[in-house]
């Protein structure tokens, strides 16, 4: 099944972690890849979250 914002960038694998907007009106979107949790890869991967 595809993800909502899938579809809406036609881009597999992220996902909208939050969305702000700015003080002039637009919007800043921050994405993620979709699996990973907000903290960053498993230490498992050869990466550790940042703090």
């Amino acid at each position: 099944m595809d993800s909502d914002t899938t579809l809406l960038l036609d881009l597999d694998g992220l996902a909208v972690a939050r969305v702000e907007r700015l003080e002039d009106g637009t919007r800043r979107v921050h994405l993620i890849t979709a699996g990973m949790s907000r903290r960053g890869p498993a230490p498992s991967a050869g990466c550790s979250p940042r703090g």
